[in-house]
């Protein structure tokens, strides 16, 4: 009953296009809820340079206790499932990194490493170059990855392939391909089973027929635009490309990928 009230309110707001004014009262609401704890948090790190709040916000969550220390742990998860640390000079690209929330710690966890980030919001990576060192970020134009093939050791995708259509999934998956190096280790994650409730009974019925499911929302990579895959259909897709090394269902596991299906996958 809830989840058909959810979507009902939400039709509802997007057929009189309230969908920005309440969006816009979504983060207001999100800043001031979160405006005194930020505020003593980031005078503990008076060195480390936050982005701004509308940012965090689109990105992530307008928390800056987990923007630091869960984009630490991320990075010590992507390090670890990409077997970084076995590798002289390992070259890691964060594919979607938005404001940098995890590959701006590789560098220092892994002192040898060439990081690189690149994401489809130019603005964004205007703030990257400008405030995070010791990485190289990239807008990610003509959908196309600006990198030679076979270069990277290891590419993540966090929450990537959520956000945008379904229908672009195996070309983008080609791209990941191209760009890693034989055998290189690609992340990625995507709304399973456990996010299935997000939708009406027409929707998830249609996702099960197709495999896969977006919502009416136009803005690739927004917030707003959400992409839900079936496992059993998107392992056949990965499957043309790589080899799977790990997988874990997000409603199992849903410390891995904060309830997301989370798989590693090897380049053939």
């Amino acid at each position: 009953m809830n989840s058909f009230l959810k979507q009902a309110g939400k039709k509802l707001v997007a057929f009189i296009g309230a969908t920005p004014i309440m969006d816009e009262c979504n983060f207001r609401f999100q800043q001031i809820w979160h405006l005194k704890k930020n505020k003593q948090y980031k005078q503990t790190l008076k060195r480390f340079v936050f982005p701004t709040d509308r940012a965090l916000f689109n990105t992530f969550q307008l928390d800056y206790k987990k923007y630091y220390e869960d984009g630490i742990l991320a990075a010590r998860e992507m390090m670890e499932w990409g077997s970084i640390n076995t590798i002289n000079a390992p070259i890691i690209l964060d594919w979607g990194c938005g404001t940098g929330r995890v590959i701006r710690h590789i560098p220092d966890l892994k002192k040898d490493s060439i990081c690189y980030g690149a994401d489809i919001d130019c603005t964004t990576i205007h703030w990257c170059r400008k405030a995070i060192d010791s990485v190289y970020f990239d807008c990610i134009e003509q959908e196309t990855l600006p990198y030679p093939s076979n270069y990277f050791h290891l590419v993540y995708g966090i929450s990537v392939l959520t956000h945008i259509p379904h229908t672009v999934t195996q070309y983008w998956l080609i791209e990941l391909k191209r760009v890693l190096q034989p055998n290189g280790i690609a992340v990625i994650s995507t709304h399973g089973a456990h996010y299935f409730h997000q939708l009406s009974q027409q929707q998830e019925k249609q996702l099960l027929q197709e495999g896969a499911f977006s919502n009416a929302n136009k803005q690739e990579g927004s917030r707003s635009k959400t992409t839900y895959h079936e496992a059993s259909h998107f392992k056949k897709i990965l499957e043309d490309h790589f080899t799977i090394v790990e997988f874990w269902e997000g409603h199992q596991f849903p410390q891995k990928m904060g309830g997301q299906d989370c798989w590693i996958i090897r380049k053939k």
